[in-house]
């Protein structure tokens, strides 16, 4: 496998919010209002994933820059939350306790199947790791921050891609319109088309990035002076920048004091594993790039 960065791709950047609450579940507002408040706030698209209620997508009424996409949340109690994108007709039920059947259940189902805020939940990356097929896991839910200060999940994602598993790192709101958690977590979706077939399939092959605020410009792949590969990001100005990978192996760029950072390179070495880009502004935002895996640049 050759990696290949998402702002190589042709399209466009579509900002939207993957997990959202109406009065279908446990939401207050109805899924037309709240498919409006995010119209009105500049996204492109929202997936409503009520608990065990599907919400299927569809065009915004009088509108050609917005969609919703179909989806719903299901779960296992407390044991885990999964988001179930763009399926067609919900997972039986009976599966519920079972998530490694309820992952092929969403596949099966022509969705995409996301653990949702793992670290809200207790669910810890040992037990991530045993559910198969799954895509990714929501990094950042803004409803668990706002409420009990458990909205981030980078230990978990370092600890699963550690291990070689290929998941991508979702920003989400989790929106109820209880507690102001709107507007907080998105994803910047490369696409070529406003559709809801486009969008899934840029989310099923990992190409966006997940922010709650910073903009990420572009990366990209660079032959240095020694002739090693090194990857760089260049992203709107931020206070610091970092590289994660395998355990200690990775590097944070600061800024100088007053100064901010819109750029920084590092190495890319085998014993990195994988490599993703965060990035943190003045304001307490962050973005995450998808992982690089190093075999995917330097070969196995």
């Amino acid at each position: 496998m050759t990696w290949v960065s998402p702002f190589s791709l042709p399209g466009r950047w579509f900002k939207g919010n993957l997990h959202t609450h109406t009065t279908q579940s446990d939401g207050l507002l109805t899924p037309e209002k709240a498919a409006a408040w995010y119209h009105e706030h500049g996204y492109n698209f929202v997936a409503l994933t009520d608990h065990w209620v599907l919400s299927r997508g569809q065009a915004f009424a009088a509108s050609d820059d917005f969609i919703t996409l179909g989806g719903a949340e299901v779960d296992g109690g407390e044991s885990y939350h999964m988001l179930a994108l763009g399926v067609s007709s919900l997972p039986d039920q009976r599966l519920a306790n079972k998530p490694q059947a309820m992952a092929e259940a969403i596949l099966a189902l022509g969705g995409l199947p996301f653990i949702a805020h793992p670290y809200w939940t207790g669910q810890t990356s040992a037990e991530v790791a045993l559910i198969k097929g799954i895509l990714g896991i929501e990094v950042f839910n803004s409803v668990c921050e706002k409420m009990v200060g458990r909205g981030y999940a980078s230990a978990h994602w370092d600890d699963l891609l550690a291990q070689g598993l290929r998941l991508t790192g979702l920003a989400v709101d989790d929106v109820h319109w209880k507690y102001g958690e709107e507007g907080q977590g998105f994803v910047m979706v490369r696409a070529e088309k406003l559709e809801e077939a486009s969008i899934l399939k840029a989310l099923r092959e990992g190409h966006y990035y997940a922010s709650t605020g910073p903009k990420i410009s572009d990366l990209y792949i660079v032959r240095q002076e020694d002739g090693r590969c090194a990857l760089q990001v260049s992203c709107s100005p931020c206070q610091s920048i970092t590289f994660y990978a395998s355990g200690p192996r990775g590097h944070r760029f600061e800024a100088p004091s007053g100064g901010l950072l819109d750029n920084a390179v590092f190495p890319i070495r085998a014993e990195h594993v994988y490599l993703r880009v965060e990035c943190h502004d003045a304001h307490g935002g962050r973005a995450w790039t998808n992982p690089v895996f190093v075999e995917d640049v330097l070969g196995s």
